[in-house]
């Protein structure tokens, strides 16, 4: 497929789609890896950052109602 005549299909975008992909598919397995693994490590890496904040606010938070506790059962 011509790269010309991608850019010529301005109604149907369609072989521009498959040209990009046929681009992708040739492309270094390395290329590849960086490509698709990029969004997967930062979409896991922004849920494990949010859970753990989460999860170091709900121990702070049981830490001062336990210590408020404390003061006012003595």
């Amino acid at each position: 497929m011509d790269y010309e005549y991608c850019l010529d299909c301005t109604n149907d975008s369609t072989h521009y789609i498959l040209y990009m992909i046929e681009i992708f598919l040739n492309a270094p397995i390395e290329l590849r890896v960086i490509i698709v693994g990029t969004p997967i490590v930062f979409i896991l890496l922004a849920y494990l950052g949010i859970s753990g904040t989460n999860e170091a606010i709900d121990f702070q938070n049981r830490l001062w109602r336990d210590e408020q506790w404390r003061k006012k059962n003595k």
